[in-house]
């Protein structure tokens, strides 16, 4: 970990810089820092590049910044962040007086998160934070790990890292995905009720056709594949645990009858529920 000094036109003295060297295993299979900042800018910072290291959250404590990333041009004002993939060509600069605390980081898996991420905010790069005392109080945390050479250790950055990008999207408003979560969490549920997809669109507030496209685009199921499958594996457990009969079984998890649950339950596992009884049983 260094402290770096960046001789940078607009940045002031008081301002804060570190890098660190992650390990061979935090590049394999972590979220890891690369850089973070505690700055104090005026109007003649500006950051212009065609590629730079990874992946960039700048969070602005106070000022105004622009920036433009992937054809997108947007303003960044107090109790926003922005997060940009900075391997794309990029520019953000500061109108005025600006504070801002940012992090350079990256991750072998990263890639889909951040698209995600942007795709559920509507692909803006912007973040609205104003509401969220706890994304700043984490980032200033981590931030002030490096300044203080009090390091947490990688796994634990790591997982630091992947709740800050989650909290970006808690003051959002409703996405997509949020109207899914809601309704697998209504499916778990109610999966031994007699569900139909009328009812489960209805509950999300949607029309049938919109609930179920939405649902297999966030789960890469249909709804209906979803709760057969959320049935079957609730049988799991009875099969194994219990001496229950198999026609009882198939009625409290919401088969109509032990024909179609049996015939479901090949389909999927490759054998009867009862054969599984057989392989699995804590009984035997």
């Amino acid at each position: 970990m260094l402290k770096n000094k960046r001789f940078v036109p607009g940045i002031l003295a008081n301002s804060q810089e570190y890098s660190y060297n992650a390990t061979r295993l935090a590049k394999r299979i972590f979220f890891y820092v690369e850089y973070v900042g505690h700055q104090y800018v005026t109007s003649r910072y500006v950051t212009l590049r065609g590629h730079y290291c990874h992946f960039q959250l700048i969070y602005l404590v106070s000022g105004r910044f622009v920036y433009q990333t992937e054809g997108q041009i947007g303003e960044v004002h107090p109790g926003q962040a922005l997060l940009i993939e900075t391997q794309k060509p990029h520019i953000y600069g500061s109108i005025g007086d600006s504070e801002t605390m940012w992090i350079h980081f990256n991750g072998a898996h990263f890639q889909p998160i951040f698209d995600y991420i942007i795709a559920s905010n509507r692909g803006n790069h912007t973040f609205d934070l104003r509401n969220n005392p706890e994304f700043t109080t984490k980032l200033s945390d981590l931030i002030h790990s490096y300044a203080t050479s009090n390091l947490y250790p990688e796994i634990i950055v790591s997982a630091k890292l992947t709740e800050l990008v989650g909290l970006l999207l808690s003051n959002q408003g409703t996405s997509s995905a949020d109207v899914i979560n809601s309704s697998i969490r209504y499916i778990e549920g109610h999966y031994p009720d007699p569900l139909s997809l009328e009812q489960m669109a209805r509950q999300a507030g949607l029309s049938v056709s919109r609930f179920s496209a939405l649902f297999k685009q966030e789960t890469g199921y249909s709804p209906h594949k979803y709760l057969l499958n959320t049935r079957l594996h609730a049988s799991l457990p009875l099969l194994i645990s219990t001496v229950t009969p198999v026609n009882e079984i198939a009625l409290h998890i919401g088969f109509a009858d032990a024909s179609s649950y049996i015939a479901a339950f090949r389909r999927k596992y490759s054998c009867t529920p009862l054969q599984y009884r057989i392989q699995n049983s804590l009984h035997q």
